[in-house]
């Protein structure tokens, strides 16, 4: 039932306790300012500390904007970037992740280039990595805990860059990559042990505790957790154990344990709404309606659920996500401007050094070295500015047509989730319990169908940036076969039409398994698509043991294609839509998939169609040598 409930337990929990939980402090500070006593760099510092020691974001925030009007007044740019992060992670802390990597990157932007606050762009980069875990991106995360540590390894920074580390393991856990996760983990330890915090080595235990789960190993994985809880309890760290509890939940719904599930779930409510904890309150609000659908009671699970939905939509949604990316590029492109006006720099000393350098040797001699050196100065410069230009340019098409294609293809689908959610709220008022959770079987195959929608997305986006991963094993064609016809069961039986396969001997492929998967995927699912009811998509899968290939047939009696059509098909073009046999729509990027994921697996991909009488795709692809 629960398959994808992540828990974002790592250095943005850390970085609260780190900059948030001293609340005594906080009072002792707020009695010198009372005092009215203060003044110059000792009432900056006071600001400074009363933002970053206060426990309630809203306190952190209200004491940062005032620190950055005295930082302004007083012309220090040292507290105005001190000012900028603790505003941006008073932020974060409310679930404002756009509001707080704008004035994270601001920050960043007014500190590049200044020697003096390279040590403190650590701090700018790890915040930035957090706000990107926060809100799932886990690509820029990596890249910008990446460059946190590379500036903290070999300083004396001990504690930010265990922190760090620990932050940078739930990163490689987020992507699946659990081994990775727990060599950071093993790198962080010591280190806490080291300084004696105990509260990073809650968390280590915490941390290490999901991959324990996700491997298979749910008894020890509670067991760790609570031993974490009880670890962060006597520190009062409310955000690291609302999330906790949440984990706990999640791992009693996927053993079926509801009960339980709901009692932990409402302790992570109860923290979270008490300090106004967005995240966690969003989380603990989908393990209890998930808890209270699955023992029966509807009202308080639809509660729950609209709870959730309102939290997530606060939180994250796809305007918050472009935002984010627009954020990313703005920085990147600042960057890239410093590092030019340092090569014009550079080129302005060199030839000034040129020109002294002249002066005292023979004129002529040194007039054509100069102009050598000039003229390779220049070139090399404009080359290096080319390429640039052309980098970014790519980089802004990049983004432009995948904004595109996701402000399309998501309406159809949402809007069909919106309708089944409509229908469902009667049947639960008016109709059976039969007709309600027919209901609810129709809504999650939309949802997953949504997120096959998505996943291909994703996919072709990290494919255009060359990060996608290719690892080739043997895979079994029948294995193949069974997921892809038992995955689109339901949808061809939605328009009577008949699906199977037939297999000529079993073999196995060498080929990549999620790229694999993505081709069979996007190839039938556009044959049921194309094809009217009661018709017929048969899947032809053979070897050829000579040439050491196997050969896929995808067949469909459907509406076929135009030579035109044909000539075009593996193109990416947003104004050549079509529309399937009842209405379905998309853009062609799952054919695009195909092409440039047949390409990746050594293969080949052809087409023969002819309209109004059907379509057939032939995909060879290398067999295994074992």
């Amino acid at each position: 039932m629960l398959k994808k409930i992540g828990l974002l337990i790592s250095f943005f929990a850390l970085s609260y306790f780190t900059f948030c939980q001293n609340q005594a402090k906080a009072d002792s500070l707020r009695g010198l300012i009372e005092k009215g006593e203060l003044e110059g760099e000792k009432e900056l510092r006071v600001y400074y500390w009363l933002s970053s020691y206060s426990s309630s974001p809203e306190d952190v925030l209200n004491y940062a904007n005032e620190l950055l009007k005295l930082a302004e007044t007083a012309e220090n740019l040292e507290y105005k970037l001190k000012a900028y992060t603790n505003i941006g992670i008073a932020h974060r802390l409310m679930g404002d992740l756009d509001e707080a990597l704008e004035y994270q990157f601001k920050c960043a932007k007014e500190a590049i280039g200044k020697e003096e606050f390279i040590p403190f762009m650590a701090e700018v980069y790890s915040e930035i990595s957090t706000c990107y875990t926060q809100n799932g991106d886990s690509e820029n995360a990596l890249l910008y805990g990446a460059k946190t540590i590379q500036l903290l390894r070999g300083t004396s920074r001990k504690q930010e860059l265990a922190l760090t580390l620990l932050n940078f393991g739930y990163d490689y856990y987020l992507v699946g990559e659990y081994d990775s996760a727990m060599a950071y983990y093993n790198e962080a330890e010591p280190i806490l042990e080291e300084i004696d915090m105990q509260v990073g080595l809650a968390y280590i235990i915490g941390n290490r505790a999901l991959v324990y789960w996700k491997k298979g190993n749910a008894e020890k994985a509670k067991k760790d957790i609570m031993l974490a809880i009880e670890m962060l309890k006597p520190i009062g760290d409310t955000y690291g154990m609302a999330d906790y509890y949440n984990q706990l939940s999640n791992i009693l719904i996927e053993e079926n344990a509801y009960n339980q599930a709901i009692e932990y779930a409402l302790k992570s409510y109860d923290f979270a709404t008490s300090e106004e904890l967005k995240e966690q309150a969003r989380d603990a609000s989908k393990s209890l309606y998930l808890s209270y659908t699955a023992i029966g009671e509807f009202e308080k699970a639809l509660n729950f659920q609209t709870q959730y939905h309102s939290l997530k939509d606060s939180i994250q949604n796809l305007e918050t996500t472009q935002r984010l990316a627009n954020l990313r590029t703005e920085f990147e492109v600042g960057r890239k401007q410093v590092e030019v006006d340092r090569l014009i720099e550079q080129k302005k000393s060199n030839q000034i050094i040129m020109i002294v350098g002249g002066i005292l040797l023979v004129l002529f001699i040194c007039l054509i070295i100069i102009i050598y050196s000039f003229l390779k100065t220049k070139n090399r410069l404009n080359r290096k500015l080319e390429e640039q230009k052309n980098s970014l340019q790519l980089l802004n098409s990049t983004k432009d047509k995948f904004f595109s294609i996701i402000s399309h293809d998501l309406r159809g689908p949402v809007n069909t989730l919106s309708g089944l959610v409509t229908v469902s709220k009667i049947y639960m008022n008016e109709g059976t319990k039969e007709q309600t959770m027919d209901m609810i079987d129709k809504m999650e195959h939309s949802i997953g169908r949504l997120t096959k929608l998505l996943d291909n997305l994703l996919t072709w986006a990290l494919q255009q940036r060359g990060h996608f991963p290719h690892m080739p094993e043997p895979l079994s064609i029948r294995f193949l076969l069974d997921d892809m016809t038992d995955m689109f069961q339901e949808m061809s039986q939605s328009k009577n039409i008949k699906l199977d396969y037939d297999l000529k001997g079993d073999f196995q492929l060498y080929v990549d398994r999620n790229t694999a998967s993505t081709i069979l995927r996007n190839l039938i699912n556009n044959a049921i698509k194309f094809t009217p009811n009661d018709g017929h998509v048969q899947i032809i899968a053979e070897a050829d043991h000579d040439k050491k290939i196997g050969v896929i047939k995808v067949i469909d009696n459907g509406v076929g294609m135009s030579e035109e059509k044909l000539q075009h098909l593996f193109k990416l073009n947003e104004n050549n839509s079509t529309k399937g046999t009842s209405g379905e729509t998309g853009l062609g990027l799952g054919l695009q998939l195909v092409y440039d994921f047949v390409k990746l697996n050594k293969g080949k991909v052809e087409v023969e169609s002819e309209e109004s009488k059907g379509t057939k795709f032939i995909i060879t692809l290398p067999l295994s040598p074992e």
